[in-house]
């Protein structure tokens, strides 16, 4: 994607932390000939020789997974927001939308042996249900889920390259980003006062470094 200078992001592990964070992701490629999209939950892994990885799975049923022979995008998506340009208050500027965005290059690896596939639901399932004061939890070799379970394809990606993109009004003044966040302030919706949070933590960093 196209990263100005000013909102490139290359620290991995914020990257990773990210993408854990934000872990409902779009995997394009091609299919037929034409751009296709599946939407997924994603697990990242990094494995004993350092490289990482990204974990979904497909419903056997989406054409998608049987067309990928190659490299694919993943795209997952943060918080987003419309920048008015009365917030600056000054003449001769105009809107924007300010987002943060990271994009994951990699090789597709469909997941055959059954047992990588069992320990693929599992740990999916661990890591979206941690959060809760009950985890739901299932024996994957009962009758029922070993039905539901012939119907999915897992699969890996690893990754090749990430591309970040903190798209946060770093190529303006602090005081036009202050007027900026305070204009966020006044939205009532989570994600503009998520930007607003992230603006802020990105002025604390650079008055930090000063």
């Amino acid at each position: 994607m196209y990263i100005p200078r000013h909102f490139q992001v290359t620290d991995m592990r914020k990257l990773y932390s990210f993408i854990k964070e934000n872990s409902f992701g779009v995997l394009f490629s091609y299919h037929d000939g034409e751009p296709f999209a599946t939407h997924l939950p994603f697990l990242i892994e990094k494995n004993d020789n350092g490289e990482y990885y990204l974990l979904s799975h497909f419903a056997k049923s989406n054409p998608h997974w049987k067309s990928i022979s190659d490299q694919v995008l993943v795209v997952f998506q943060g918080p987003h927001s419309y920048i008015s340009a009365s917030w600056y208050q000054e003449r001769h500027t105009v809107p924007t939308w300010n987002y943060i965005a990271v994009h994951v290059y990699g090789d597709f690896i469909l997941i055959e042996d059954k047992e990588e596939l069992v320990k693929l639901i599992e740990d999916t399932v661990d890591f979206y249900e941690s959060s809760f004061d009950h985890p739901w939890t299932t024996d994957l070799s009962d009758d029922f889920n070993r039905k539901l379970m012939e119907a999915i394809v897992g699969f890996k990606i690893k990754i090749n390259r990430i591309e970040g993109k903190w798209k946060l009004s770093q190529n303006h003044s602090a005081e036009r980003r202050s007027k900026i966040i305070a204009g966020l302030r006044t939205l009532n919706d989570s994600n503009s006062h998520q930007i607003a949070d992230l603006m802020e933590q990105e002025l604390i960093s650079v008055s930090q470094e000063k």
